[in-house]
């Protein structure tokens, strides 16, 4: 499952960067190869998977995947999650945080390689 919320939008464009309308186009397709690319993975590993778009700028992201989830009869949620700490965590809120606890099945969460709060800084 991909998600385009209001958040996706407001990253992809600022005030200047010309129609919303063609930004949120552009989002569509960029998530629609994103899903094609994990499917086309799963299937290279032998796992059968289905793939979802959902674009909502009324619902907390949270809450549509915890939906689908109920709708799939899921076993488990996979999510990635940017690793903000801190402010950026405060700011931007934490989606992955936001379906652990709502979830109606596990959760598991999958940190990027290299998380921004994690850039630059030595071990």
């Amino acid at each position: 499952m991909h998600v385009l919320d209001d958040a996706s939008l407001g990253f992809a464009m600022d005030a200047y960067a010309g129609q919303p309308g063609a930004w949120l186009d552009e989002l569509r397709a960029a998530g629609n190869r994103l899903l094609d690319n994990a499917k086309a993975a799963a299937r290279q590993a032998g796992v059968e998977a289905d793939t979802v778009l959902s674009d909502s700028f009324s619902r907390n992201v949270g809450e549509l995947v915890s939906e689908e989830a109920r709708n799939w009869s899921a076993d488990l949620i996979v999510v990635g999650t940017h690793g903000r700490r801190g402010v950026g965590r405060l700011v931007m809120g934490s989606g992955a945080e936001y379906i652990a606890r709502s979830a109606p099945v596990p959760v598991l969460l999958v940190h990027s390689a290299e998380a921004p709060s994690d850039v630059g800084r030595s071990s």
